[in-house]
């Protein structure tokens, strides 16, 4: 495997840096031989969950590191591969573009180390540990290769290296590694409409697709909930450097977050034993339960950040979801025609910083990659031809490690005073939902959140002259919260957070969001218990709103529907089937069919009514202009419209070109019944059930009577399938990866949980067997049916099925 010639100087200045990190600081924890034992005792229960117990936090976190390097070192890898921009090494020319995004955005190791000597010494001991027990695994494999070897690293051709802290450091800074380019796109899309509608019609159908705010939206914060204060919405003022109409042949390769979560918190006065219950679901990851030194939590995590991400601590219950409140702004600079290395920047020409970046690619020939920056971030697309290259800026740069002390905190918080200051620390735009075993529940969403200057329209790109540059960021007090609300409940899918929200670039909401059901069932709560929880999970989960965000129930389209069919028999008895499913795709007979024929009906309408309306006016962009972005406003564009004037943002273009809307609904029925009829030949509407969609573990078995869903961004080939370790596929209960839920009573603290691609331990040896929880989960998933993980120590010791104690002191002393 070459290495890049930029990657070895990196690799040498990193290593530099650490060198003169470590004389600055001191020597880290349990690096001196004469230290006192640490014992780390690391308990695995019948699922495999380690449960990690130690005296120091330092000594926790390397039983964490050591722990999760057994069940996902593979993961590790990976994760800090595409970090450090060096995943096509081992995967190919399929990495490239994501490596180019990393090596755009990378910290260098002077800024890493800046906010490492800013976080608190425990933390930096904390990290360094966590780095240790990582080593001490891969030491163990290095040791026994015939046995301890991941078989991935057999695949990809090295060996398992030592990580250093500067690997861990640009990995929790390399979250979130997502990079949209929507107001490129919605620039393109506004442009196209004004050449061919001219400015005002074009502007309106612009407005209308991609709208500043819609009222309608639900909103994590009900109306009046918020304690912070409202803040005027912006306004549409179409800023660009480029003049209207002007389309440049320009787009931004997107790499949109997949990894979004949904909470649910039922108060106390809703459930049955008067106590918080809390239930979230998020992408998949293995779980840890950390005990001693302050912690005392448990939940889902990532190898990247080895500590829980969300789940259960000493008191209370934290819940994390990606926030949509756009923390990412495009900025259009303006170049110098005669060098397009110069923008133009407060009155004066600037040269862009530059460098190139080899990427060496496992099969082929090296990419290099020319990397530029200007004042407001890393160049992401160039449209020479206009003289304007396209930059990104990221409110949370320079305060990335920030993220890890806050979460840190989060889970070790022994009141709700010290949640909220460590809430207060993250600079990330997260969702955080919180209860407490005192009856409290909560929201914030946190981050540094920008202050745009005005005049600025957040849905295109910001001139980058400096007249529209950020004017610094929303105060804590500023920033949405609320706790304690009236209606008893919180729910948030990475939802918009206040009704003074904006709709985000790469989030439009819309009446018909996703929330819909979650928002039902938590309104509809009385006496609720963790079996309940349950059944709401899978409610959720079969209303496919975690795979297929085109979806929503049919009763928001109800009166439109039904005023279209009363002068048809044919199209009311398919109105009538349309409206008598309950959102929800359910084989309850277990037959290999959905059991309502209305959902046939009304998924193949949802395609087929936006197509007939909005096409003639905007082709396919009703539907394209959402391909990168991973939430849909399709269903809330098509409610706007038909709604007409009584909707929250009454579309502006006329797309029924003067025709009666209820003939124009009818014949979008009709033209549904004809396409759907054609896959029922000689049958009745009431026997048009469609079959069950299938969930594919490989790519490489696909049964023809078993479908799956269609266009599923979620689907992922998994080693295990491939090799026949596990089911190949499962019916697709519609749900995200990882579950977990608990109730915040004193006694016996624990946390329900489900993680579906296989189990915790991902381990498969150089043989290719794999453990026995590789995939014990994956049925238990399939069937909503959710494991316990005891937190209280004695809970565990009786649980446990395997120890092993270590002496951290000892093992990074040996290994110095």
């Amino acid at each position: 495997m070459g290495e890049a010639r930029r990657d070895g100087s990196m690799r040498r200045k990193m290593l530099s840096a650490l060198v003169l990190s470590a004389v600055a600081i001191g020597t880290p924890a349990g690096a001196a031989s004469e230290a006192a034992p640490q014992p780390v005792r690391i308990d695995r229960d019948a699922m495999g969950v380690p449960h990690v117990f130690a005296a120091t936090s330092e000594a926790v976190l390397f039983g964490a590191g050591y722990a999760l390097a057994q069940d996902r070192l593979a993961d590790m890898e990976l994760a800090r591969r595409r970090a450090l921009g060096r995943a096509a090494e081992v995967l190919g020319p399929s990495a490239v573009q994501s490596d180019i995004i990393s090596r755009d955005r990378q910290l260098d190791a002077a800024e890493l180390l800046r906010m490492y000597r800013a976080a608190p010494d425990e933390y930096r001991r904390m990290m360094q540990a966590y780095v240790d027990g990582i080593n001490h695994a891969i030491a163990e494999i290095e040791r026994d290769p015939a046995h301890k070897m991941p078989y991935q690293f057999i695949q990809w051709e090295v060996k398992p290296a030592r990580w250093s802290l500067l690997d861990f450091l640009a990995m929790i800074a390399a979250f979130p590694r997502s990079r949209e380019g929507n107001e490129v796109t919605n620039l393109t899309f506004l442009n196209q409409m004004i050449r061919q509608h001219g400015v005002k019609a074009g502007r309106d159908i612009f407005d209308d697709v991609v709208p500043v705010s819609d009222p309608e939206s639900p909103t994590a914060i009900p109306a009046g909930e918020d304690r912070a204060p409202a803040r005027p919405l912006p306004v549409a003022t179409y800023l660009s450097l480029l003049p209207d109409g002007t389309v440049g042949p320009v787009s931004i390769p997107a790499a949109p977050s997949r990894d979004h979560s949904r909470c649910l918190v039922i108060g106390p006065q809703k459930s049955a034993s008067g106590k918080v219950l809390m239930m979230e679901a998020t992408a998949d990851g293995p779980e840890i339960h950390l005990h001693g030194g302050g912690f005392d939590s448990a939940g889902f995590t990532t190898p990247a950040w080895g500590v829980p991400i969300m789940g259960r601590g000493p008191r209370h219950g934290w819940l994390v979801t990606s926030g949509v409140s756009d923390s990412t702004d495009t900025f259009a600079e303006k170049l110098d025609p005669k060098n397009p290395y110069r923008y133009w920047y407060r009155g004066q020409w600037r040269t862009m910083e530059r460098r190139r970046e080899r990427i060496a690619v496992k099969g082929a020939a090296p990419v290099i990659h020319e990397a530029a920056r200007t004042i407001h971030g890393p160049v992401v697309a160039w449209d020479k031809a206009h003289h304007v290259a396209y930059t990104q800026s990221y409110a949370e740069r320079g305060h990335e490690i920030d993220n890890w002390v806050g979460l840190v905190d989060m889970q070790r918080a022994r009141s709700l005073g010290e949640f909220d200051q460590a809430v207060a620390r993250l600079s990330t735009d997260f969702g955080i939902c919180y209860g407490d075993e005192d009856g409290r529940i909560g929201f914030w969403e946190t981050g540094l959140q920008p202050k745009r200057a005005p005049g600025t329209d957040p849905r295109l790109p910001t001139p980058g002259t400096g007249d529209y540059d950020w004017q610094g960021f929303l105060a804590v007090a500023e920033r949405p919260h609320m706790l304690d609300p009236k209606q008893g409940y919180i729910h948030s899918w990475n939802s918009k957070p206040t009704i003074w929200s904006r709709e985000g670039d790469e989030a439009r909401i819309g009446a018909t969001f996703r929330t819909w059901l979650g928002n039902r069932l938590g309104t509809a709560a009385r006496a609720a218990t963790l079996l309940d929880m349950a059944e709401y999970n899978r409610q959720i989960w079969n209303a496919m709103g975690a795979r297929d965000r085109t979806q929503t129930s049919p009763d928001f389209f109800a009166p439109t529907l039904r005023a279209a069919a009363a002068r048809d028999p044919m199209i009311a008895e398919a109105v009538d089937l349309m409206l008598s499913w309950n959102g929800r795709y359910e084989d309850r007979d277990g037959d290999g069919r959905y059991d309502n024929p209305g959902l046939t009906l009304f998924r193949a309408w949802l395609e087929i009514a936006p197509a007939m309306l909005f096409d003639r006016d905007m082709g396919d962009w009703w539907k394209k202009i959402d391909a990168d972005r991973y939430l849909k406003y399709q269903t809330g564009l098509l409610y706007r419209t038909l709604k007409g004037a009584a909707a929250g943002a009454p579309v502006k273009f006329d797309y029924f070109h003067g025709r009666p809307r209820d003939e124009v609904v009818a014949e979008t029925v009709r033209r549904t019944i004809a396409e759907v009829a054609s896959r029922f030949p000689a049958q009745p509407m009431t026997a048009w059930r469609m079959p069950v969609f299938w969930k594919y573990f490989t790519d490489q078995a696909e049964d023809p009577e078993r479908p799956p869903l269609p266009n599923d961004d979620e689907r992922s080939s998994t080693l295990w399938a491939e090799l026949g370790l596990g089911p190949k596929m499962v019916t697709l209960n519609g749900g995200e990866e990882w579950v977990g839920m608990m109730e915040l009573a004193p006694t016996h603290p624990a946390l329900y949980s489900i993680t579906e691609a296989g189990g915790q331990n991902q381990f498969i040896d150089p043989a290719r067997h794999g453990t026995i929880h590789l995939t014990d989960q994956v049925q238990m998933h399939e069937r909503n049916q959710f494991k316990r993980i005891d937190m209280a120590p004695d809970d565990v010791l009786a649980g446990r099925v395997t120890s092993v104690t270590i002496d951290y002191s000892e093992a990074v002393a040996g290994e110095r």
